[in-house]
């Protein structure tokens, strides 16, 4: 590795990514997971973490038709020829292995609107209904898999981006708006199961045995660690199988039980550390693309975040999102550890300066006095 590329590369990323993924591994082997299997998603997803960080990330720019393209015709196929499973119709199977496509679809509609809100300076109204249009039928189509939660974050996703695109607060307005009037008809846009669950969200001891078995025996999993936690292995809800769905959806109820509150703290810490990293990685890009490409995985992992964790100790509703780099899950796992490397990417192209005996980045087209410029 060249002396410059090891100046632009983020070095604290990749070990806050190790370690989130190694404390995944742990819960995950205590969750009763399929843990060989999980391991060999984490190979893949490092290999796919370490190309996309070699691949130019400028290149996909041009590639975003096809991606869209591909995008709509994978979400499709799910409903032709997928597999159903837990009511929901997902998955493709690829050589025998199980391909979810709305997974890969985060990262597609982030490189999507990357290349289409960078080719316009000024977020006009005609471009902002043009973002609106590129998320309307891939949100749709994996909506009616059903799969709220993925829908959900293609919103936040395109919430996220449109601000650093530069939305105006009239813009912004009118999408609160819209969601403020479609609250009153969400009773008549969800599945049963759905509406169901906002029921229970609001009052999960009305069917502590049907409905809102999952969100009290999560509940009981995260009280029942405490401050410090019953220890790794020891944690009787998730041990019992008491705590439904341990592996994806649930996940942060296992490790809340068995490293307490203080393990929690540490896992939200890593969490955050991390999303501080993105949003630096988008303020340092080298151009407008780069800026959003950051930009939008920062808005596409904080919202999983945010919903997985908040759904586990019962402040939000259940949405079916995993936890990343922490759920088992294929798809998931490579498209996150991916979606990363290419925000490394974006930090590997930023041009590198010398002043004097510093070393310093910025934007080569802004002149600085007295500085020798390297070109990457």
């Amino acid at each position: 590795m060249r002396p410059s590329t090891w100046h632009r590369l983020d070095h604290l990323q990749p070990v806050l990514v190790g370690m989130l993924a190694a404390l995944g591994g742990m819960t995950l082997y205590s969750a009763h997971a399929d843990w060989g299997r999980q391991a060999l998603w984490v190979v893949l997803g490092a290999g796919a973490y370490a190309a996309a960080s070699a691949f130019d990330y400028r290149r996909l720019r041009a590639l975003a038709p096809g991606l869209y393209v591909t995008m709509l015709l994978l979400l499709v196929a799910v409903h032709l020829v997928g597999r159903t499973a837990l009511g929901a119709r997902r998955w493709l199977s690829v050589a025998g292995f199980p391909l979810e496509p709305s997974e890969l679809s985060k990262l597609m509609i982030v490189l999507v609107l990357a290349g289409y809100l960078a080719r316009h300076e000024k977020l006009s109204w005609r471009t902002f209904a043009g973002a609106l249009l590129l998320v309307v039928p891939p949100a749709c189509l994996i909506l009616t898999q059903p799969d709220l939660g993925t829908a959900m974050v293609f919103v936040a996703v395109l919430l996220g981006m449109l601000f650093l695109g530069g939305a105006r607060v009239s813009q912004l307005g009118l999408l609160a708006a819209a969601g403020a009037v479609a609250v009153p008809l969400l009773p008549h846009l969800l599945h049963g199961y759905q509406r169901r669950r906002l029921e229970i969200f609001l009052d999960p001891n009305q069917d502590p045995l049907g409905a809102g078995y999952n969100l009290l025996q999560a509940r009981i999993a995260v009280g029942a660690g405490g401050l410090f936690g019953q220890g790794w292995l020891h944690g009787l809800q998730g041990q019992l199988g008491f705590v439904p769905e341990r592996a994806t959806d649930f996940v942060f109820a296992i490790f809340a039980e068995e490293f307490g509150l203080l393990g929690s703290l540490v896992l939200l810490a890593l969490f955050g550390a991390l999303l501080i990293r993105l949003l630096r990685s988008a303020a340092v890009a080298p151009d407008r693309f780069g800026e959003l490409v950051a930009g939008g995985v920062l808005a596409m992992l904080a919202v999983q975040v945010v919903e997985n964790v908040g759904m586990n100790i019962g402040l939000l509703p259940i949405a079916g999102i995993p936890l990343p780099l922490i759920s088992y899950g294929g798809s998931a796992t490579i498209t996150t550890l991916a979606a990363l490397g290419l925000v490394q990417s974006v930090m590997l192209r930023r041009r590198l300066v010398v002043h004097q005996d510093r070393l310093q980045y910025g934007d080569a087209a802004a002149p600085v006095a007295g500085v020798v410029r390297l070109q990457p």
